[in-house]
């Protein structure tokens, strides 16, 4: 059951994978079952969950979008680029199916 509650808190004086795996783990101790955790995209931090358990991970729709424009650069000049920029920018407002969809559909016409 959610509860809106604040359930762990840590004062830390750097954000490190580490940091991150010990309140997990801590939020295990406690008993809670954790749904799904959903990270920013920084370095290590998928490979810090590993072992955990069977939680699912996934990037922020935010960072995942950021990562890409990072490769592709806002304004693109190739056509292929341009392509699969626009597909990524609708990551947030379609659907999984229709995402994947188009993802295939650029990687056989490019």
């Amino acid at each position: 059951m959610l509860s809106n509650k604040l359930v762990i808190w840590k004062h830390i004086t750097s954000e490190t994978a580490v940091e991150y795996k010990m309140m997990v783990l801590d939020l295990l101790k406690q008993g809670l079952k954790i749904q799904g955790i959903t990270i920013d995209g920084k370095k290590g931090l998928v490979r810090a969950f590993i072992g955990i358990g069977e939680i699912p991970i996934q990037i922020c729709q935010y960072h995942q979008i950021a990562i890409v424009q990072r490769y592709l650069t806002r304004h693109p000049k190739l056509q292929e680029s341009i392509d699969l920029l626009v597909i990524c920018k609708r990551l947030t407002t379609t659907t999984q199916l229709r995402f994947t969809k188009k993802l295939d559909e650029w990687y056989e016409l490019h």
